[in-house]
């Protein structure tokens, strides 16, 4: 049995070392934080930023990714807007064509795993729907949404012909980069979504 002086001394001795351990691990935490502030990139304001500014917020994979999806989805509606006018186009246009290889496929992967999960989303939603006709207007809806959306990447992004493909090409993209689950579900919705347009083409052969 240890005595008294023994017990102190004892507490003593794991008292500091825990006070040492406590903190070692609070400058590891302290550090991890201002790694974190260091490395995360400032959101840029739309509006008055470079687009190479926005672009590279994009790119950076502690940037647009980090934010919650709806968040990123509000992001790039904003950003859609402002590049519609022809004067920010332009700008845009001329930072892609200035893109190095491995920045244009950072932009390219950004933007394309950001579609994923929206795409997912669609098919999770698609999936709920039990009523034939709500299936078809979900569908018609999303086909349109879709159209307007790859238009308006192969419009600004001309440089990038040659990374991002149309609807199709994208949905076999995201078919490529999901798990077995996402992949019975996603080719569902694409199943569904090519049987819809194909009745738009038909309707819009007899109609021309």
């Amino acid at each position: 049995m240890m005595t008294t002086d023994e017990v102190k001394t004892t507490v003593k001795k794991h008292r500091w070392a825990a006070i040492l351990g406590g903190a070692a691990g609070l400058v590891v935490l302290l550090g991890w934080v201002g790694y974190e502030i260091a490395t995360t990139p400032t959101q840029p304001i739309i509006e008055t930023a470079p687009a190479a500014e926005v672009v590279a917020y994009i790119s950076n994979a502690r940037g647009l990714s980090k934010l919650s999806q709806i968040e990123q989805e509000r992001f790039l509606e904003r950003w859609t807007e402002h590049v519609a006018r022809p004067e920010n186009r332009q700008a845009l246009k001329t930072c892609f064509d200035e893109l190095e290889g491995k920045e244009r496929k950072a932009f390219t992967d950004a933007i394309s795993k950001h579609l994923k999960r929206g795409f997912m989303d669609e098919a999770r939603q698609f999936a709920a729907l039990s009523d034939q006709a709500e299936q078809n207007d979900f569908l018609r809806k999303k086909l349109a949404e879709g159209h307007e959306r790859i238009t308006f990447i192969k419009e600004v992004a001309g440089a990038f012909r040659g990374d991002l493909g149309g609807r199709e090409e994208f949905n076999q993209w995201v078919l490529e980069h999901t798990t077995p689950k996402e992949q019975a579900l996603g080719e569902r919705y694409v199943e569904a979504l090519k049987r819809v347009a194909l009745q738009v083409k038909r309707e819009d052969r007899s109609s021309g």
